[in-house]
């Protein structure tokens, strides 16, 4: 049997879609199994079992991904994502089992829908969407593969300290980022080193942040997960660190700002904290703020956090 799961969204989405392919391996062990996702796929899974495939989503690519898929026949497509062009690309692909939320856009393009709720971990979500082809031994906890060899490189490359704490203070979501003088107020009081990373268009705001080995847009995708499954605990707002930790088996504590543990994307090993606000929560990936307020940027307090890292350190 040939199945392929789809999860085209950001990279702490495909994390969380890990389980997914687990639970396929164990209970339909001789079947085949790709995975559609970006290009960051190639990286992010390897030493996956599974056959990657890496789509970034434009127009051609698109034409030519639906010809490999009617050309392989895949019997099951499972799909996570809830998007118009995952819909379209899947049904056109003519495979005969497809797999999605009753939320995406144009459900009745997939032949069994299943209910997408709030209020539950995305990797319960996820799992979901195994039971209309009777998968029932689940295996939960995400996971990535990290080798020793690049644990060692790092360290080098770096100079990595002994023991260390990770903090990813930024998003592709602006109003998800708690503020900045939260995590500058943060850092005098932590006693360990602190080492923060984050993408390349993050550096002028994290110069801000000071007494951190501040490795923003300094590292590649595999470096960040050698360097993150080394570290004693991650901090973070509600962003890929966050699962990326918890997939090797770190703790990771998520500052909520505009989103909520609601959504179902907390850490499963870790706590999180939230703002005590009535315009909470805001939405899953917001854009602007419903009050002009800002406050939940800054309605989390440094002290809280501390507190919540006294567990892990």
């Amino acid at each position: 049997m040939k199945i392929l799961i789809w999860q085209t969204a950001y990279l702490g989405d495909v994390v969380l879609a890990t389980p997914l392919i687990r639970s396929l391996k164990e209970g339909l062990s001789s079947s085949h199994i790709s995975f559609v996702g970006r290009s960051f796929i190639k990286d992010l899974l390897k030493d996956f079992d599974v056959e990657l495939i890496p789509f970034d989503k434009g127009l051609k690519e698109s034409f030519e991904l639906i010809k490999r898929l009617r050309r392989e026949k895949y019997q099951i497509a499972i799909s996570p994502h809830i998007s118009l062009r995952t819909a379209l690309i899947l049904y056109a692909s003519g495979i005969p089992t497809r797999i999605g939320f009753n939320r995406s856009e144009m459900p009745w393009l997939y032949t069994h829908k299943v209910k997408h709720r709030w209020h539950t971990h995305e990797v319960d979500r996820n799992l979901e969407l195994l039971k209309p082809i009777g998968v029932k031994t689940l295996q939960r906890m995400p996971i990535l593969f990290v080798e020793e060899e690049e644990k060692e490189e790092v360290t080098k490359k770096f100079n990595l300290p002994k023991e260390f704490i990770v903090i990813a203070p930024f998003s592709n979501f602006v109003l998800k980022e708690w503020h900045l003088n939260g995590w500058k107020e943060l850092m005098e009081y932590i006693s360990l080193p602190v080492i923060m990373v984050g993408m390349e268009r993050d550096l002028e705001k994290s110069r801000q942040i000071k007494s951190v080995i501040n490795l923003v847009g300094k590292t590649s995708l595999r470096e960040l997960m050698a360097i993150i499954s080394l570290s004693k605990v991650v901090v973070a707002c509600d962003s890929s660190p966050i699962h990326i930790a918890n997939a090797l088996g770190v703790p990771a504590i998520s500052i909520y700002t505009a989103t909520s543990p609601h959504y179902g994307f907390y850490p499963l090993i870790g706590d999180y904290l939230k703002p005590n606000l009535s315009c909470s929560p805001c939405s899953p990936n917001p854009k602007r703020c419903k009050t002009g307020t800002y406050a939940c940027l800054s309605a989390v307090e440094v002290k809280e956090v501390l507190e919540k890292l006294k567990l892990f350190i």
